[in-house]
């Protein structure tokens, strides 16, 4: 990156921090390893966070750390602001479903993801009214029992979510044991386990997120008793299945969790969070689930310990919650979520 345009990423990183509400005398730790694709965002938040008054670190894990290291849980458990720009551990979809995530989350630290590139930062800086929106859509989520899929290219499926707790994402970590991505504007929760029955299909131009790529191929999934018994399609089915086989276990098969888009601003061309955050469109995954959160709406609550993660990202899609329907191929039904 160009040496002045870090002044963009300094100016961006505090805004951000601002929101997050760090203060003097806090301790922020920068969280990061040998192979994140954006070193320049730790200089630039080390620097953001010291003009905020706080004591900033930077640790620098290892290419495999897993993130059960004693000191690297120590660190997370005394922190009072954890800035994650890390893919670490490789393979199950990054360290927000760890134990050292969970952990420090309860312990009170915010914790805050960053790894999206720059541009994204940019375009979807928090706003209030993708907070609003964020918390509104998580309290009817919470309030649900089940929630029903379908669109016109064939999806139609069911997924109960009886005492699982409804979250919101909307790119802030400002209370303790709250944890968010910035940027993300999201509404999810995890439905148990056993429960999706139907068919799940994926449209050319949808997103597989866990394979990075729109899908060219439509793929179809049958669903009985919460596991896919079959993936049909072309050539994105045949990927699939075969990154899910790839992991070896059953959860793999399994939803993880299930919500919709709240921003506007996001791009779908971007492959990434914007893909989760597009106004109005359906969000299943596939996979580990195991991420919790003290604070009210935050978190998914999940036992699906997989090593796969597999984000799912439909237009032209309509979600029921208990019967009502919520949002209709990517139009808002119900007034308050827009």
């Amino acid at each position: 990156m160009d040496t002045l345009a870090s002044a963009d990423l300094v100016a961006a990183f505090r805004t951000e921090l601002d929101l997050c509400r760090v203060s003097p005398g806090e301790t922020v730790l920068i969280f990061t390893d040998p192979r994140f694709v954006h070193p320049e965002y730790v200089p630039a938040a080390f620097a953001a966070a010291r003009t905020l008054g706080a004591e900033v670190y930077v640790m620098t894990a290892q290419g495999d750390q897993m993130m059960d290291d004693r000191l690297v849980r120590a660190a997370w458990n005394n922190a009072d602001m954890i800035l994650g720009m890390s893919m670490l551990p490789r393979g199950i979809g990054s360290w927000m479903y760890t134990d050292t995530s969970n952990d420090a989350l309860k312990a009170g630290a915010r914790v805050l993801m960053v790894q999206e590139p720059f541009a994204g930062l940019q375009r979807m800086l928090p706003n209030e009214n993708i907070r609003r929106r964020g918390l509104i859509g998580a309290q009817m989520m919470e309030e649900a029992k089940e929630i029903r899929v379908t669109s016109a290219a064939g999806s139609d499926y069911v997924m109960r979510k009886d005492g699982r707790k409804g979250a919101y994402q909307c790119g802030i970590a400002d209370a303790p044991g709250r944890w968010d991505h910035w940027p993300s504007g999201m509404v999810a929760c995890a439905p148990l386990e056993d429960s999706t029955e139907g068919i799940y299909v994926v449209e050319p131009g949808d997103v597989l997120l866990g394979l990075w790529r729109h899908a060219q191929t439509q793929v179809r999934m049958t669903f009985e008793k919460g596991r896919i018994t079959r993936i049909e399609g072309g050539s994105d089915a045949y990927l699939l299945q075969a990154y899910l086989d790839s992991h070896g276990d059953d959860g793999a098969y399994r939803v993880s969790h299930a919500g919709w888009g709240t921003d506007e601003r996001a791009d779908w061309g971007a492959i990434g969070m914007d893909s989760e955050s597009k106004y109005g469109t359906i969000l299943v995954a596939l996979g580990r689930n195991v991420f919790d959160a003290p604070t009210e709406h935050c978190g998914l609550g999940g036992v699906n310990n997989s090593t796969a993660h597999c984000d799912i990202c439909c237009r032209n899609t309509s979600l029921w919650l208990d019967g009502r329907l919520i949002v209709e191929n990517e139009q808002f039904m119900v007034p308050d979520l827009r």
